[in-house]
């Protein structure tokens, strides 16, 4: 009997330096209802996958930390994020490879692996590498910050795609190792099967893209979280908002 895992995924939280409303939402009162919310549900750890902050040299990462403080949690950066700031504020310096954040966390006998697609594109030989082919099937779980496919969500799919997303599902779809991908970046909740490989986009806490327009649209202001439960049975996945 494998011991159960829970993970909170907040993302695309776009934290500046000082407080702003952006489209409709307060973003650090809308982040701030989300972490008090999932502070009283029980989890093992927190995963924040990109967008951390908003504007590159204006990143608010200081004021971040400060309300995380108590958590257990790993982050990875977006492509409003930089790498080297992100490797700076959380102590990630040893992560770097090519360039790119790059690790490996071992917990409760499962394996998760941490990517960097902070320049739109998902370096697959450095992940590859972290990748234990002995593991056995569906026994690793990776979290990026760009959906590693085209997902049926019009606006985002069009012009703010994973540059080599037909390379990264071949990737997938051939690693029986990985039967879950955990991302973000389309401001959405949603659920995406492939042939190999499930695809799991966590909402952002600052508001919402409807999937069905091309044209850039707003559906609800609503911050979202995921929580991902882990276990001997199927991997359930369950995105909500709060309203």
């Amino acid at each position: 009997m494998g011991e159960k895992i829970r993970i909170i995924q907040l993302s695309d939280m776009h934290i500046s330096s000082k407080d702003l409303v952006r489209n409709g939402a307060d973003i650090r009162k809308n982040f701030l209802k989300a972490l008090e919310k999932v502070r009283h549900i029980e989890h093992d750890f927190m995963v924040l996958s990109g967008d951390l902050g908003h504007d590159v040299d204006d990143n608010g990462y200081e004021w971040l930390k400060e309300q995380l403080k108590g958590f257990k949690y790993f982050v990875i950066p977006g492509n409003h994020d930089i790498t080297e700031l992100i490797a700076e504020s959380f102590g990630l310096h040893k992560n770097v490879v090519n360039g790119r954040i790059f690790y490996k966390k071992t917990f409760k006998g499962k394996e998760f692996i941490f990517a960097d697609t902070s320049v739109e594109w998902l370096d697959i030989k450095t992940l590859k590498s972290f990748v234990n082919m002995n593991a056995v099937r569906g026994n690793t779980f990776v979290f990026m910050h760009h959906p590693p496919s085209l997902c049926n969500a019009k606006h985002m799919d069009t012009y703010y795609p994973l540059t080599n997303h037909i390379e990264a599902t071949e990737f997938f779809n051939s690693c029986p190792q990985i039967e879950h991908v955990f991302c973000a970046h389309y401001h959405t909740a949603h659920h995406v099967k492939k042939d190999k490989f499930t695809i799991h986009i966590c909402p952002s806490t600052w508001y919402q893209i409807g999937r069905k327009l091309k044209k850039f649209n707003i559906r609800h202001t609503y911050p979202g979280y995921t929580i991902i439960d882990i276990g001997d049975g199927p991997v359930k996945v369950n995105n909500y908002f709060i309203k």
